[in-house]
């Protein structure tokens, strides 16, 4: 009973998303995308080295930021997707830049030991994974549909169904501060009063 107590613990801080980000990197690399075998992969390792305790660089604490810098980050990012082109040079950096910014987010030394976690948030990560699951199988179906038939219109992908949104700049714009939003939500970075 006391090894399957110790094991319980030792991952008492697994996050479940982990295993949505391997099976997005498989995917990506069956479908020969390396940017996105890359942004999974690399997501996938950062989270698993966090988890396991090993990851010994970083902050102390994950950062906190009030509302205003995070209002400020999502306001530039909309307007420079508003006025620049799509797929634009603009667009393009104002994206990238997000990554140094997530890794420096998530980059911080985890707790050695982590708390059991409640009932409530055992099943919180039971429901978010199988969310997160179900929409991958439902997008991966979609996606192979489109292929086998030769057409995304008639099975479309969440990015094909996106595309006359992102067209627009002031879909864009919207996109990319629900998108933020999301993030600031997920990461738990805004700092509480």
């Amino acid at each position: 009973m006391a090894q399957r107590w110790a094991k319980l613990k030792a991952f008492a801080g697994f996050n479940p998303w982990v295993l949505i980000f391997v099976g997005m990197a498989i995917f990506h690399l069956w479908r020969e995308s390396l940017a996105d075998v890359f942004i999974f992969g690399a997501g996938a390792v950062l989270i698993l080295s966090q988890v396991m305790g090993f990851t010994k660089l970083g902050f102390k604490r994950q950062l906190k930021f009030g509302v205003l810098p995070i209002a400020a980050v999502v306001f530039l990012s909309s307007i420079v997707l508003f006025v620049s082109p799509r797929h634009e040079l603009a667009n393009f950096l104002t994206l990238l830049s997000f990554i140094p910014i997530g890794i420096a987010l998530l980059l911080y030394v985890d707790e050695e030991v982590h708390p059991i976690p409640t009932i409530s948030e055992l099943r919180g990560r039971l429901v978010w994974t199988l969310w997160a699951g179900l929409f991958a199988i439902t997008e991966l179906i979609a996606y192979l549909g489109g292929k086998l038939n030769g057409d995304l219109t008639k099975f479309p992908t969440i990015s094909v169904l996106l595309d006359p949104v992102l067209d627009q700049p002031v879909g864009r714009a919207i996109f990319i501060a629900l998108w933020l939003s999301a993030g600031v939500y997920l990461f738990g970075i805004r700092r509480k009063k």
